[in-house]
């Protein structure tokens, strides 16, 4: 069971904008615990998210009800938030899913930040915990969440945004979408994305363009790769005209130990797999297609390695990727030395030094 990190709680009260700063005007301030956001009242400080703040909240006149309620960094992103909810929130709320949470409410906190209020539950944004699971686990979420919109095309749902803050990990760790990423097929709410939504849409989405099959695909194979390497190619963001505020929480270093368990005809596989769902755009033209993928390589046994065995050893097994260490000291002491034992580790140094320097290299090659 996944243990989420310690709540969040900013020295600050301002949420960073650098856009604001550039402008010279003053960054909103964040509601503090007791303050008031329309009928709901913060009881606590939760989780920074890209998209902004998560808070706790209470019903102001019934006290037994509580949410949680996202506070947006972005001004701007009021548009996105208040007109869908106005447009969308009656035929959200007709979607029942034990893995979705609606929105309850929507409003502008008194320093005139949108926020958006969804269902109560215990556990974490999930970027800030996904890296603690194996990487297989981490894929499968993709496919859970596909389940997920799987039901709701059955429901005249559409994926319109997917901002990576309104997924949450229960503590059992199971996934939960929260908020307003659905949108019914005929919505007549602007198209507008939240900004932290925007890494994930492809370029026709980002100018203005409904949701499409081509669009979903795009947006969980993006996802795909901020489960598998804890963040999205830094590349993207200047060539794309968009600027990426990383998920607060979201360790890349953290996938390095299930990098190095993969064998190296595993790595090369799930890299031309990010490949084609991150970055072409043609080889998975809808959910279906990239769930499929997906699933082939999480069943896909690795190939073990030959090696000799001694009489009743199995004929193969797994070759580890590193050498072994070289004994203690005080152990090499105790009994004599084997001949050659000397060059062996010398050997053993030397393959983990190219190892690691391969890994470094591969990793300044896909952020760079």
């Amino acid at each position: 069971m996944i243990e989420p990190p310690a709540p969040h709680a900013p020295e600050s009260r301002a949420p960073h904008d650098p856009a604001a700063a550039k402008a010279g005007r003053a960054v909103a301030a964040l509601p503090a615990v007791g303050e008031r956001l329309g009928v709901w009242r913060v009881a606590a400080e939760l989780f920074e998210c890209a998209s902004g703040f998560w808070f706790r909240v209470e019903h102001g006149k019934a006290a037994a009800q509580t949410g949680l309620a996202l506070v947006y960094r972005h001004e701007v992103d009021a548009q996105a938030v208040l007109m869908r909810f106005a447009e969308d929130s009656e035929a959200l709320s007709r979607f029942q899913h034990p893995a979705y949470g609606a929105p309850l409410d929507s409003g502008l906190s008194p320093t005139g930040l949108p926020y958006l209020v969804v269902p109560a539950m215990e556990g974490a944004p999930l970027l800030r915990v996904a890296m603690a699971l194996p990487l297989k686990r981490r894929m499968q979420l993709l496919l859970d969440l596909v389940d997920l919109l799987e039901a709701a095309h059955a429901q005249g749902l559409v994926l319109h945004e997917l901002d990576p803050g309104t997924l949450w990990l229960s503590p059992a760790q199971q996934l939960h979408w929260l908020g307003q990423g659905l949108a019914p097929r005929d919505s007549q709410a602007p198209a507008a994305l939240v900004r932290a939504a925007e890494p994930l849409a492809n370029a026709r989405q980002r100018a203005g363009g409904r949701p499409d099959a081509n669009s979903e695909a795009h947006t969980l194979g993006r996802l795909l790769g901020l489960l598998v390497n804890g963040r999205l190619p830094r590349r993207d963001a200047t060539e794309e005209g968009f600027e990426e505020e990383p998920e607060p929480g979201a360790t890349p270093v953290a996938s390095l130990q299930s990098w190095l368990s993969l064998t190296a005809a595993q790595r090369e596989s799930l890299d031309q797999l990010l490949d084609r769902a991150m970055m072409d755009g043609r080889s998975f033209t809808d959910r279906q297609l990239l769930a499929q993928a997906v699933r082939d390589w999480i069943e896909a046994e690795p190939a073990p390695a030959t090696r000799s065995t001694s009489a009743g050893a199995p004929a193969s097994a797994p070759m580890p990727l590193l050498p072994p260490p070289p004994p203690l000291e005080h152990e090499a002491d105790e009994r004599p030395k084997a001949p050659g034992a000397s060059l062996a580790e010398r050997l053993a140094g030397v393959a983990l030094v190219l190892a690691l320097a391969a890994v470094v290299a591969w990793l300044l090659l896909r952020t760079g």
